[in-house]
């Protein structure tokens, strides 16, 4: 079965913007399944339905899972490779020959489910996850940039991870949020008295983008540019 992994962050962005709610209708379009993994789960849902401030967020995410659009896995081989791949990302690069963590369990996991399941992508929006996939030395220089110190990279140790990662592709909710605005499924937002005024479509699709990127979607202003201009629209 055709599947696409999907990490917490990417879910908290899209229903905290109300724009979880296309997922009813792409996985139709994709028929495939949309999966988190269980420490995903217990982020997004079981933690936050015991507090108060996010507990509304993991009820509908929680219905979401009950209809099965968004599907749990917690297969028993993954905690191997999820510990493995775990171990690998915090070694790989050192600071003042102390190792750095730049990932935490719940990434590790639903990445490893991608790997174990052979998933069509991973959805997340965490750069550094992202970066130590497609580009590790612009993840090396962006944090020694941030930290103003040498960052040692153990090249033994990301040779492993990309052995292991190397079949994986990495999408952003924003890739997620373009395709829904080409099915035309944020007409929604722009259709008063039932006629969609195209007039705003350009803004609407801005809106959106700049919307997850401003609850943490690792995108650039010109990367948001470049996709408003692809879809046929000036600066």
């Amino acid at each position: 079965m055709k599947s696409i992994a999907i990490d917490s962050g990417t879910i908290i962005s899209m229903v905290t913007n109300n724009l979880f709610w296309v997922f009813k209708h792409l996985v139709k379009q994709y028929k495939g399944e949309f999966i988190i993994s269980k420490s995903v789960y217990d982020e997004i849902v079981s933690y936050p339905l015991t507090t108060k401030r996010f507990k509304l967020e993991a009820v509908m995410v929680n219905d979401y899972i009950l209809e099965g659009i968004i599907k749990v896995e917690d297969p028993k081989e993954l905690g191997n490779l999820s510990n493995e791949l775990l171990e690998l990302a915090n070694d790989i690069f050192l600071v003042k020959g102390e190792p750095m963590k730049i990932l935490h369990k719940a990434e590790v996991d639903v990445l490893a489910l991608a790997i174990h399941l052979k998933s069509d992508a991973l959805l997340t929006d965490e750069r550094a996850l992202r970066l130590l996939i497609e580009n590790p030395i612009k993840l090396q220089k962006l944090m020694e940039n941030k930290l103003h110190t040498k960052i040692i990279l153990n090249k033994g140790k990301l040779d492993v991870f990309q052995e292991l990662t190397k079949n994986i592709n990495v999408i952003r909710s924003t890739e997620i949020i373009t395709i829904a605005y080409e099915l035309g499924l944020l007409n929604r937002y722009i259709t008063a008295k039932k006629i969609v005024h195209t007039k705003y479509k350009k803004l609407l699709l801005e809106g959106a983008l700049w919307a997850l990127k401003l609850k943490g979607c690792s995108i650039s202003e010109e990367e948001i540019k470049e996709i408003i201009k692809f879809e046929g629209f000036g600066a």
